[in-house]
């Protein structure tokens, strides 16, 4: 059975890390992504707090130029499991160069990695 999916997932195993004070420890991984928005697993127990955290994903691509792409900030909660984030991305409020940015890194999917870092706000 085919997805219908309007942007088709790009699976992975890319990390996700956790950054605190004393430095950054992966906590999971991304399983998938795409334009809609990533599936963020994670292998060790962390309760997430809306309100509280914030994702940025760093993605990069050697061939292309500028080869990295940061986005931070982009969070629309759809669905909290056990251990399994599901992440919409809010591409809206992307300004017009970063979002075709983004699509431009995700079409290039070969050479794509991708880093989920989770960010606990005060």
């Amino acid at each position: 059975m085919s997805e219908k999916r309007i942007y088709p997932r790009i699976d992975s195993d890319w990390p996700l890390f956790f950054i605190t004070d004393d430095g950054q420890k992966q906590i999971g991984y991304v399983k998938n992504i795409s334009l809609s928005g990533a599936s963020l697993v994670f292998t060790r127990e962390y309760r997430l707090i809306p309100e509280k955290h914030n994702f940025t994903l760093k993605l990069r691509n050697p061939q292309l130029e500028p080869s990295e792409l940061s986005i931070a900030g982009l969070k629309e909660w759809t669905k909290i499991e056990k251990n399994v984030v599901y992440l919409g991305l809010v591409l809206e409020e992307l300004e017009k160069g970063k979002k075709s940015a983004f699509v431009r890194f995700l079409s290039r999917s070969d050479k794509l990695h991708v880093e989920a870092i989770l960010i606990e706000n005060d």
